[in-house]
């Protein structure tokens, strides 16, 4: 049976016609909106940096899907958002010179 796709919400709607693909398809933009996301985490939380407009929206979009394709694998919540977070604090610097080693 195909889920009603039309919604009030056109955000919404593109977000459930997201659940409507393949499995690898989805997997695929699950990854990349895991990227994503994780690239602008680091750059607020760990760079402590401002996302800029086009950035926020551009999260806002991603998370949204993410969270829905995520729930079509039969995640929860909990789980995607733990793997948004997977790694995120581990320090990731290359350089190992003893003023950068340093804790």
């Amino acid at each position: 049976m195909m889920k009603n796709l039309y919604s009030k919400d056109p955000k919404q709607a593109m977000a459930d016609y997201l659940t409507t693909l393949r499995d690898d398809v989805k997997k695929t933009i699950l990854s990349q909106h895991l990227a994503a996301l994780r690239s602008y985490l680091r750059k607020a939380f760990v760079d402590k940096h401002e996302l800029t407009r086009e950035e926020n929206m551009d999260r806002q979009v991603r998370m949204r899907e993410f969270l829905t394709i995520g729930k079509s694998f039969g995640l929860t919540d909990k789980q995607l958002v733990a793997h948004l977070f997977r790694g995120l604090f581990k320090n990731t610097q290359v350089c190992e010179c003893a003023e950068c080693a340093t804790p």
